[in-house]
């Protein structure tokens, strides 16, 4: 199984995936098959985020800039953004804790 490519992708929804660099570096850290699992919970939100009238979706967002939300997997934490007028779904950050963080915190 190849890992997947991280940069912009289209999903079957209307919305689009954009990874920023730094996450693409920490994703391919990632064993192939929690990439595989990332991308298809993203592209499922995206899928969901779609659903949502444009009127409630502006709802996201606090004020005028946007919001990072939280998704995570196991102990790997990826933050993102849902951007409405340009329907787009920004992973931000992802974030694995450290081999020895996880045995000293286990």
């Amino acid at each position: 199984m190849n890992p997947p490519l991280w940069t912009d992708w289209l999903t079957e929804s209307c919305f689009r995936i954009r990874v920023a660099p730094a996450a693409v570096m920490k994703l391919q850290q990632l064993p192939v098959s929690t990439q595989h699992r990332l991308r298809q919970m993203l592209q499922d939100i995206a899928e969901l985020a779609d659903l949502v009238p444009p009127s409630t979706a502006r709802g996201w967002v606090g004020d005028e800039s946007s919001c990072l939300l939280n998704l995570h997997l196991g102990r790997i934490l990826a933050r993102y953004s849902i951007t409405e007028e340009d329907r787009t779904l920004t992973l931000a950050h992802v974030i694995v804790p450290d081999e020895d963080a996880l045995d000293q915190a286990g």
